[in-house]
């Protein structure tokens, strides 16, 4: 089921550079033209947050809703649970947030942090400790779920897990 779980998020990550493409497409003829201006911090977050949260936002709607999986778990067969059931939007919510927007959110900040101290000079310790974490999340997500249990450190924090509906099935019996 781990490697089921590790394709499951591959598809996932098609279906998120879909919507980075779309925001792309729609962002970089606006920067281009001179309407958007990314010279602030707050128009480099606004642009970072326009991409993750509505990635965020739609994980959290799948896998709250009756089928409680993204299109990637739909298409390998897997839920995530709650308690047997499929988990409510706020829990789904920080599922998903911890999974996706943490580790994104961190490399975007880093990204703009290092491109615009290198700029002006030297990079500060904090922006290259900043990257490091950027890279370090996403290993401890994958190094938790080839743990003994399987079970990922957000899906402990957030008190779900994913399942096979069959396992589940079985289980029940």
């Amino acid at each position: 089921m781990r490697l089921r779980r590790l394709l499951a998020f591959a598809i996932d990550w098609c279906c998120m550079l879909a919507w980075v493409g779309l925001v792309a497409a729609v962002g970089v003829p606006l920067y281009a033209l001179g309407v958007l201006n990314l010279s602030d911090a707050l128009a480099q977050n606004l642009v970072g947050l326009s991409v993750v949260v509505p990635i965020v936002l739609a994980a959290a709607r799948c896998e709250s809703h009756p089928r409680a999986a993204t299109v990637g778990k739909r298409v390998l067969r897997l839920t995530v649970e709650h308690d047997g059931g499929r988990p409510t939007f706020t829990l789904a919510l920080l599922r998903n947030t911890l999974k996706l927007g943490t580790p994104w959110i961190v490399a975007h900040a880093a990204v703009f942090a290092v491109v615009d101290s290198s700029a002006q000079g030297a990079t500060p310790a904090w922006a290259m400790w900043l990257l490091l974490g950027a890279y370090v999340l996403p290993v401890v997500w994958v190094v938790s779920l080839l743990l003994p249990g399987g079970q990922t450190l957000y899906d402990r924090l957030s008190s779900t897990r994913v399942a096979s509906p069959k396992a589940t099935i079985a289980a029940e019996r």
